[in-house]
């Protein structure tokens, strides 16, 4: 997944305030009473959620499994003059050299964790790195809209891609799945790809039992980007969780 995508994401998401993304962080670090000093990144893609963390004074490494989606972000960030470490590494078995004082993965990265164990092996992979202190702050597309989802076909298309897509709700994955073709055009070539990505949702519960397994705690679980609880009608769960005390 993403080894195409990886070159029209940042169009796709171009409509995203990920500096709106980062503000609603720190207002959870304040919650919290925490100022930390270093960030992992974990399925940080082409660094979008990295790079607002960097130009406010965090030591942040970008994490994902893909290295089409690396290399861009390694890109990006020797054109923004940005210093940021960058690892082509799956956030199931991932390793860092030292602890972190925060830990990060945005915008459904953990959605695309399809099974239990898997999400426990993430989260103990962030037991292992963080600070005694120190933060874990993610979100997840929450189980009730995933499983709302009409499925259908749709199109989009700008001056150079023409992006269209069939989505399908299977309840015995529980999986949302979406097949994803683009065609692309300009700069002198043209080409086009198919991909499937597979979101499963999770109820808090769940979540919450996957982080104690881990040796984590849940701290709190907010309607997206605010400080109301989850309800039934949330569309994004933000969760924050540290080391159990």
């Amino acid at each position: 997944m993403y080894a195409e995508l990886a070159r029209i994401y940042d169009c796709l998401v171009a409509g995203v305030d990920f500096e709106a993304w980062i503000d609603y962080l720190e207002q959870i670090l304040g919650k919290f009473g925490r100022r930390p000093k270093t960030a992992v990144d974990l399925g940080c893609g082409t660094g979008n959620t990295l790079f607002p963390l960097a130009r406010r004074g965090y030591r942040v490494t970008g994490v994902d499994i893909s290295p089409q989606m690396i290399a861009l972000a390694r890109r990006k960030a020797k054109e923004l003059g940005i210093a940021a470490t960058f690892l082509v590494q799956d956030m199931r078995s991932f390793r860092l050299p030292g602890s972190v004082d925060l830990a990060t993965c945005f915008h459904d990265g953990l959605n695309y964790i399809l099974d239990d164990e898997d999400l426990v092996r993430v989260f103990s992979r962030v037991q292992e790195h963080l600070t005694s202190e120190g933060l874990f702050v993610f979100d997840l597309n929450a189980l009730t809209w995933l499983a709302g989802m009409p499925s259908g076909a749709g199109e989009w298309e700008d001056e150079n891609i023409h992006l269209s897509w069939r989505t399908r709700y299977d309840p015995d994955g529980p999986f949302w799945e979406v097949c994803l073709t683009a065609r692309v055009e300009g700069e002198g070539e043209e080409y086009s790809f198919t991909e499937i990505h597979r979101e499963r949702g999770y109820r808090p519960d769940e979540v919450e039992r996957a982080l104690a397994a881990a040796g984590l705690k849940m701290f709190a679980a907010y309607d997206a980007f605010c400080f109301a609880p989850v309800s039934a009608g949330s569309r994004r769960h933000f969760y924050v969780a540290g080391r159990a005390l």
